[in-house]
């Protein structure tokens, strides 16, 4: 039985492997990318353009900021000014999106509200309160950043543009240091905790 599931999977890989090569041709700067965000881009190994790029960095700075407005509201004094700092780093980080996407000519059409994976993270966020949202706050931070740094740092293996891999060099020690920190923050409130 295992076999024949086995053979299976490897009889529809080529087939997955041509459609995303189908639609990846079809790929436009101002088209969403589709397999990049389903992952499979990743799944199958090849890096993401410079347009998704920009449009990760564009939707991660979208999530930076409501959640410092969550954090105003639902936070500690410790979370609301790390919130607070994320946010102001987050605008930083977007008006110079906006500008490589003018400036390289990707003309991405940047949405004004997070896609629906991170508008459902931050709903999850608006649910809790007290010690929860804190512990809440700071997992989905740690993911967020995970999943930006990974994105970044599969660009840098290929990147297609070099103003964009320049914003993205420049970018990643920055949110890497961020990501440490935050990955040490929650060591200590474990420990403390436990």
């Amino acid at each position: 039985m295992m076999m024949r599931l086995i053979a299976g999977l490897v009889a529809i890989l080529p087939a997955v492997v041509i459609m995303s090569g189908v639609i990846a041709t079809a790929e436009t700067p101002r088209k969403h990318s589709l397999i990049e965000a389903v992952g499979i881009k990743e799944l199958v190994g090849w890096p993401p353009n410079a347009a998704d790029v920009l449009r990760y960095l564009h939707q991660f700075n979208m999530f930076q900021v409501q959640a410092a407005g969550l954090a105003d509201a639902r936070g500690d004094d410790s979370l609301r000014q790390y919130a607070f700092a994320q946010a102001r780093l987050a605008r930083e980080r977007d008006q110079q999106v906006v500008k490589l996407n003018t400036f390289t000519l990707l003309s991405i059409d940047l949405p004004n509200q997070p896609n629906v994976i991170l508008s459902n993270e931050l709903a999850g966020l608006r649910g809790a309160v007290g010690r929860r949202f804190i512990a809440d706050f700071h997992a989905k931070q740690i993911q967020e950043f995970h999943r930006t740094v990974d994105v970044m740092r599969r660009y840098l293996l290929h990147p297609d543009n070099d103003q964009i891999r320049r914003f993205a060099a420049e970018q990643l020690p920055l949110l890497e240091r961020d990501l440490e920190m935050l990955e040490g923050r929650e060591m200590r409130e474990d420990r403390i905790a436990g």
